[in-house]
């Protein structure tokens, strides 16, 4: 059967047919509104109540004050009748467990209210809602049947390893050497990035002597994440388009693919979802150094990049202890650092900080790996770190389909204050996402 999964601000109407359309949910909003009798149906994911004020293009199917209004009138002209019509909701996870009481903390909530106001204004019955608490929803609509299914992204209650503690021959040394290496042009790219003393002649030269980096390179630019118009096929041509920094982040993102595991299995959601992940943080964390003013936007591009490199030594032991992870987390609360380090004796941020040193990175890189989730522990600059914290927060509540994490939140309001923000601007930093992100978890299969 085709499946097709939306991303945020997506939105499908289909007549009956053999498909089904897909959402998950964080924080996010989906609503499906279907009309049985007339055989039309679809679906809508919401990333925000409504406009926030940001400085950033609009797109009304972002905001739930905009999104469903224009989305009942496609679906009323694709011959949907309105005392026909039925809804479901679902998603609007809390941020955290302390925010339920902080109304700009909650939008997840207050995106929930938004469409349930539009669906009773418009005469709309909502058969189904499932909205807020703290974890991730997967939302279904089956355009053959027309009907809604909600659950947990994590299902635990079917599995007997979910309770199992499986038997674990960990060693951390070992794991690490079995580590592909970052590539020496992306190494080098680094450290030049960080002392800000490079050429682009220099960078091109190290890029053109490594064909497969060249090639790389390229695939990346030319990829839908990137979201340009006109095909790169030259070097010269992506430093033309992308302009210097621009295209040193491109060869770090496209060096260190490799190193990151590429199944569907361990920490991953779905297939490369460690990699997902991690570039979608270095591009929030990108545009937080951006709007906060408070670290370098290049570095902060890397830091994003590389803060759960740990996970890659640990991934091969995650596969047998995933059921295990998801009920502690899901069930339990518990923070996933308190997991690794109860079932591995290390957590990914220890990981990543043993790993970093072996790769030789610059000090304030493992500096930002040890401690991005938490930043108060940082040696080196922790205003690049509460960057890279916060915008792994975003990630893992707006673009929850990559990976398996659960974020403490307790410290939010001083994290945000750390880098000059206040929790009344959160919205404006979820604003703030790049939209290119959301084209990385939209699919058709």
């Amino acid at each position: 059967m085709e499946e097709e999964i939306l991303a945020a601000g997506a939105s499908v109407i289909s007549d009956r047919k053999e498909a089904r359309l897909e959402s998950y949910l964080g924080s996010c909003v989906g609503v499906t509104i279907v009309d049985k009798e007339g055989g039309v149906g679809g679906m809508l994911h919401l990333l925000l109540p409504e406009p926030s004020g940001a400085d950033v293009d609009f797109e009304p199917d972002i905001y739930a004050t905009t999104g469903v209004p224009r989305f009942l009138e496609l679906l009323f002209g694709r011959g949907a009748l309105k005392d026909r019509a039925v809804a479901c909701i679902a998603g609007g996870a809390l941020v955290g467990q302390t925010f339920d009481a902080d109304p700009s903390m909650d939008i997840g909530g207050q995106t929930a209210e938004a469409v349930q106001g539009c669906l009773e204004k418009n005469g709309i019955f909502v058969e189904q809602s499932e909205t807020g608490g703290l974890f991730n929803r997967k939302m279904v609509l089956d355009l053959r049947s027309l009907s809604t299914t909600i659950e947990p992204i994590w299902q635990t209650e079917d599995s007997a390893d979910a309770n199992v503690e499986k038997e674990v021959n960990f060693n951390i040394e070992r794991a690490i050497e079995a580590v592909k290496p970052i590539p020496q042009v992306a190494l080098k790219i680094m450290r030049m990035i960080e002392r800000d003393d490079y050429t682009m002649s220099e960078v091109g030269k190290e890029i053109r002597q490594d064909q497969v980096i060249s090639g790389k390179v390229l695939n990346f630019c030319n990829s839908a994440v990137m979201g340009f118009r006109d095909k790169i096929d030259s070097i010269d041509r992506a430093v033309v388009v992308l302009g210097e920094k621009r295209l040193l982040e491109m060869v770090i993102s496209a060096s260190v693919e490799s190193s990151f595991a590429q199944s569907a299995h361990g920490y991953s959601l779905c297939k490369g979802g460690i990699y997902q992940h991690a570039l979608g943080t270095a591009m929030i964390a990108q545009e937080i150094a951006a709007f906060s003013g408070k670290a370098a936007k290049d570095i902060a591009y890397t830091a994003g990049l590389l803060h759960d490199i740990g996970k890659i030594p640990l991934d091969q032991f995650m596969a047998v202890n995933a059921p295990l992870f998801y009920r502690k987390i899901q069930r339990e609360g518990i923070e996933l650092c308190e997991i690794e380090k109860m079932r591995f004796g290390i957590d990914h941020a220890q990981a990543g900080k043993l790993l970093g040193a072996k790769w030789d990175l610059p000090r304030n890189l493992i500096d930002v790996i040890a401690n991005h989730h938490c930043p108060e522990k940082s040696e080196e600059d922790e205003e690049l770190v509460t960057v890279v914290h916060i915008a792994d927060l975003l990630m893992s509540r707006f673009q929850v389909r990559h990976e398996l994490d659960f974020i403490d939140t307790e410290r939010l309001a001083q994290r945000l204050a750390r880098i000059g923000l206040s929790t009344e601007q959160y919205p404006v930093l979820v604003d703030r996402i790049p939209r290119n992100i959301f084209r990385t978890g939209s699919s058709s299969t």
